[in-house]
């Protein structure tokens, strides 16, 4: 991401050093910018921060999707072959519990909330409107800010429960600041209504110029998300089915190409981390530090009968040492939406829709494809540590073949965590060392920050963190 050379650096930085706390931010006696061109360095350097593949935690990095979250913190990953080989001594954590207890996840909470400083900043204090320039700069913030909330949701809220949402505890909702202000946790209804009005509202100023990366599609891609994570099955859906209408699903070689491409989008891939990386260099470490964690049987047992031979994904993600591949996408891709196309099909209670919509994915990924029928689908793993879905009913053949195919399609994309949390934030162990570690289901929900509670007096702790936690 070019960014404007519009701001001196010594008066970006006086702005930024003003903002050290989310609710730090009225730059008193400081030079701040006037026009909507000097507004969007602000912005930019968040936009470069994700060409760059560093972590924001808006568009996560591979350090952060690859290792942290699929090789440390789910079942993706055999914690109990971790060895120091080929000279490469393992830096990899056991579990979640590890991040948590040495407070690794306050960087994801302060990070995410620099983000919506900014996009604050530029909605409060941008004085121009009515331009062109201007109008990008509002769509942008509101979509920044959006997925910023987000993604502090997923972190940092429990999993939506339809009809109890309004019981349920959002996170500090700050759309103006205000240094004498200590918010309180919104409802996690108030949280979902705050990102989709971000969201409705970003796409109602319409962005079609890329160089913001948060185009009206990648826009739309996160307000089907919000739905599918909140289960409005029936609002992610049209959504989900527009976008690979747009971005069709690619397959073999071409499928390949765009998942190993560093660059410029390719295929159907609709924003994504690295952009300015022109070389595997720039993740080399990543997959190192992963290559002393085998992947897991597991994982490996959702290719089915002779699929290892025949599935694409198989080469493309393993070697023959259980180790995890070059795969390095980091973003939003036309593959999910298939996905999520399968599952709504499957919770509006339409299973002959979802078979299809699955076998449409697998054919594009399984060499002599042969449709699967709903008489003759694979059994439910034993091994499987998911046992039922997002609504808390018994997994069935047909969304357990849904959720394989997610798993595969999606690994060491940061999918699997958000998947185990999904679907009943399943308990499960880890041994490392002699040690064994238990994943609790209330781990898969991160503490709010106690300095946080320095700050703002009336905060909620997330259950099972009250007496744990310490600064």
């Amino acid at each position: 991401m070019k960014l404007y050379n519009i701001l001196t650096g010594a008066m970006i930085a006086a702005l930024m050093s003003s903002c050290s706390d989310y609710l730090d931010v009225k730059p008193y006696g400081r030079v701040v910018p006037k026009t909507a061109e000097e507004f969007s360095a602000l912005l930019n350097s968040d936009l470069d921060a994700i060409d760059q593949g560093q972590t924001n935690y808006l568009i996560p990095n591979l350090s952060h999707t690859a290792t942290t979250l699929d090789a440390e913190f789910s079942d993706n990953f055999e914690v109990c072959l971790t060895s120091n080989s080929d000279g490469v001594v393992s830096r990899l954590r056991s579990y979640v519990g590890d991040a948590i207890s040495n407070n690794s996840t306050n960087s994801i909470y302060s990070g995410l909330y620099e983000v919506v400083r900014n996009c604050n900043i530029v909605l409060n204090e941008m004085e121009e409107r009515g331009t062109e320039e201007s109008d990008k700069m509002l769509a942008l913030a509101h979509a920044m800010r959006g997925v910023a909330y987000y993604q502090l949701m997923r972190y940092f809220c429990g999993v939506p429960e339809p009809g109890n949402t309004s019981s349920q505890l959002g996170v500090p909702l700050v759309e103006v600041f205000d240094m004498e202000a200590t918010p309180a946790r919104s409802t996690l209804a108030q949280t979902i209504t705050f990102i989709e009005n971000d969201l409705k509202m970003a796409l109602s100023i319409h962005m079609t110029d890329g160089v913001y990366r948060f185009t009206d599609d990648v826009v739309s891609g996160y307000l089907c998300r919000l739905y599918f994570w909140t289960q409005q099955w029936d609002k992610a859906l049209p959504l989900a089915q527009e976008i690979l209408r747009k971005y069709p699903l690619l397959s073999g070689s071409d499928y390949v190409d765009m998942m190993k491409s560093f660059g410029p989008l390719k295929g159907n891939q609709m924003i994504k981390a690295y952009r300015s990386s022109s070389s595997d260099q720039t993740t080399e470490g990543t997959l190192t530090t992963m290559s002393t964690r085998p992947v897991s049987v597991r994982l490996l047992n959702c290719y089915y009968g002779d699929e290892k031979s025949r599935d694409v994904r198989y080469d493309l993600c393993f070697n023959s040492r259980r180790q995890a591949k070059s795969k390095v996408f980091c973003g939003m891709r036309a593959a999910e939406f298939a996905l999520i196309e399968a599952e709504c099909y499957y919770h509006l209670d339409k299973p002959t829709e979802a078979l299809a919509s699955i076998n449409r994915l697998r054919s594009m990924r399984i060499a002599d494809y042969t449709d699967l029928k709903m008489n003759e689908l694979p059994g439910i793993l034993d091994t499987e540590i998911i046992t039922e879905d997002v609504t808390g009913e018994s997994l069935t053949p047909l969304m357990a073949l849904i959720l394989n195919e997610r798993r595969k399609e999606l690994f060491i994309e940061g999918d699997r965590f958000f998947e185990l949390k999904r679907n009943g934030a399943p308990e499960f162990a880890s041994f490392n060392n002699g040690v064994k570690y238990v994943t609790r289901s209330y781990m898969y929900t991160f503490p709010i920050p106690i300095r946080e509670f320095d700050i703002t007096g009336n905060l909620v702790q997330n259950p099972g963190y009250t007496e744990v936690i310490t600064k």
